[in-house]
């Protein structure tokens, strides 16, 4: 127990500021996401409190939490960006476009496939915050974490918003190992008020 405590202290005290000027927000999260959902709620409320001090929130165009981010954001007339793939080439299994989401964004980038549009996603925003989600969230996630373990100093911080996730990030630590700039990129947070302190704090 006490080893847990301790490996979880690690990521919720050593995220290390960057010199990147944080203003775009990418959300990440459950395309699945119903309104009644607590991490659809959770996504909403962030985009707005974030939008309502000035970050420009980026999502994937698509339903869920990608949605949620996007109404949020939008009620509290901020700006909305999304990347979503070319519809000839989206597949069954991808969640699609939402068209919702695409009628309130104000800018679109429409990619080829999956793989460029987690590039894509990357390379547009300044700072990324993780809500729960499946595979596909878990692809964004590693991707955004590397980028910024390589990036280090001038790296894009990932949030991660839930409880949750320390287990996850402890399970990680104990079975897989870590570096310490892996560990100094990347936080836990449990409230949207969490998500603007730690952006105000690191891009400071």
């Amino acid at each position: 127990m006490y080893i847990a405590a301790k490996i979880i202290l690690i990521f919720l005290k050593n995220m290390e500021k960057t010199t990147k000027k944080l203003i775009k927000i990418a959300i990440f999260g459950d395309g699945a996401a119903k309104e009644n959902d607590d991490h659809y709620k959770d996504a909403y409320k962030t985009a707005k409190l974030l939008a309502e001090n000035g970050y420009i929130i980026i999502n994937g165009g698509g339903p869920g939490v990608m949605l949620a981010a996007t109404l949020g954001a939008k009620e509290a007339e901020g700006k909305v960006e999304i990347v979503t793939i070319n519809p000839t080439n989206m597949g069954e299994n991808y969640e699609g476009k939402n068209t919702e989401n695409v009628a309130r964004a104000d800018i679109e980038y429409t990619t080829n496939n999956y793989d460029e549009r987690v590039a894509k996603l990357a390379e547009v925003a300044d700072a990324f915050v993780v809500f729960k989600g499946g595979t596909g969230t878990l692809s964004e996630l590693t991707m955004t974490w590397s980028k910024a373990k390589f990036d280090f100093g001038h790296h894009e911080p990932v949030i991660l918003f839930g409880n949750f996730w320390k287990e996850i990030l402890e399970l990680i630590e104990k079975d897989m190992g870590l570096e310490e700039t892996e560990k100094e990129v990347i936080t836990v947070v449990e409230t949207p008020e969490e998500v603007l302190t730690e952006l105000t704090r690191l891009g400071s």
